[in-house]
């Protein structure tokens, strides 16, 4: 019964090799840096080539904003089929005139509120941009991470391997039972599929990163980047000078600027054009001629652009108070978010410097002692996973200090490859 359950295991550890060789993801020759990722992403990104449509279109909008009204030809015939004298066109009077609308400013108005719209599609567009960037540096550090999960797979592997091996040596000299044999080859099972399942997680990672510029699959091959070394923590003052420029300060000022030109616009709607009129009458009983002119002034209500006033300068008005939560909101966000920055300086830190060396040292300790007897398999096995959970942490701890830098510098409006607003 034992031999059946030591082939099985040994057929566990096996089998996820053969997976693992088959799922194995096919790097392409050329590398790719963070700063690549981003410049790829921006150059190819799907959204953002769908939104130059928008821009096209309200290029259309400004456009016909500067068209002027055109000219209105008319003809009226007068005094004609009538009774008597004016029972035919005989005695008719015809007029053809020619009219012009005078805006008194209207036109002006449309084009500021055109040309306001093309500022904040312009604005939007560098929004959408920061965002595009922050997302390829987001999927880009999770490549990293993967990358760096399926390399301490693969050496987890090695390290429980070469624990069979030194299992099998003591077991082959009867200085251990031979259960502990099957225990090894378990675990050696165990962490091959922790392998495979990084490969799994790596391949996808690749996937989603080269889907920001539309490709299918991978286009790419390692990513390259200090994922376990970041730079210098800056001081929260030197972070917190750079919140103004947040991009939804941007989209603010451009919306208000939206909404005043609104408002001068719906102003300007209660002033109605005037329109000049100018044409030739003839006289068909004299057969003679006259110059006509005419001018119509329309008289406007004063409540008649009243509501559309108020409601234009109660949207500039707003526009103002959502700027003052904005503040506040990432003025809170950003605190937080250096707190939780700072945290995994020093917790990567601490497990890099303090932590990790005194457990590879206690390893190494481990395996001394039982290949001597003097500690079992429970003790050096205990040594191991220590050292794999450490390592563990510190990839999570370091991925997760790249993210917070990342959605800091989202917040702050830095993001890498982004041009600055000017």
């Amino acid at each position: 019964m034992f031999s059946f359950l030591l082939r099985s295991a040994r057929a566990c550890a096996i089998a996820p090799l053969c997976v693992a060789a088959l799922s194995l993801p096919a790097f392409a020759d050329n590398p790719i840096t963070l700063q690549q990722a981003v410049e790829r992403a921006l150059e190819r990104n799907p959204d953002l080539t769908a939104f130059e449509y928008e821009i096209q279109a309200q290029q259309g909008v400004l456009q016909q904003s500067r068209a002027r009204p055109s000219p209105e030809v008319g003809l009226l015939v007068e005094n004609a089929l009538g009774s008597g004298r004016r029972s035919d066109f005989d005695a008719a009077e015809t007029t053809l005139s020619l009219s012009f609308a005078i805006e008194r400013g209207a036109r002006r108005q449309r084009i500021d509120v055109a040309i306001a719209g093309s500022e904040q599609l312009a604005t939007e567009k560098r929004v959408q941009r920061l965002d595009v960037a922050a997302e390829a540096a987001r999927r880009f550090v999770a490549v990293l991470e993967r990358q760096q999960a399926l390399d301490d797979a693969r050496n987890a592997s090695k390290l429980v391997h070469e624990t069979v091996k030194a299992v099998q040596v003591r077991v082959r000299a009867a200085k251990v039972p031979k259960a502990e044999e099957g225990r090894a080859l378990a675990q050696l099972a165990r962490v091959r599929l922790d392998e495979e399942r990084s490969e799994h997680q790596l391949a996808s990672a690749r996937v989603r990163l080269a889907a920001l510029w539309g490709a299918a699959q991978a286009d790419f091959g390692e990513a390259q980047g200090e994922l376990l070394s970041p730079p210098a923590l800056e001081p929260f003052e030197t972070v917190h000078e750079r919140i103004t420029s947040n991009s939804d300060f941007e989209r603010l000022v451009s919306e208000k600027r939206v909404r005043e030109a609104e408002l001068r616009l719906a102003q300007m709607r209660a002033k109605p054009p005037w329109h000049i009129s100018a044409g030739v009458r003839r006289f068909e009983d004299e057969g003679d001629h006259a110059l006509v002119v005419g001018v119509t002034v329309p008289l406007s209500s004063r409540d008649a652009a009243q509501g559309s006033i108020a409601e234009a300068r109660a949207r500039s008005t707003r526009v103002d108070a959502q700027s003052q939560a904005l503040r506040a909101r990432l003025e809170a966000e950003l605190f937080a978010l250096y707190q939780e920055l700072n945290h995994s300086y020093k917790e990567v830190g601490t497990l890099r410097n303090d932590v990790l060396p005194r457990i590879e040292s206690a390893l190494e300790q481990s395996r001394y002692a039982y290949e001597r007897g003097r500690y079992g398999y429970i003790e050096w096995v205990t040594a191991q996973r220590e050292l794999l959970d450490v390592r563990r942490a510190l990839l999570e701890a370091s991925a997760q200090l790249h993210q917070f830098r990342i959605e800091i510098e989202r917040l702050t409006g830095t993001a890498l490859g982004v041009e600055p607003r000017k």
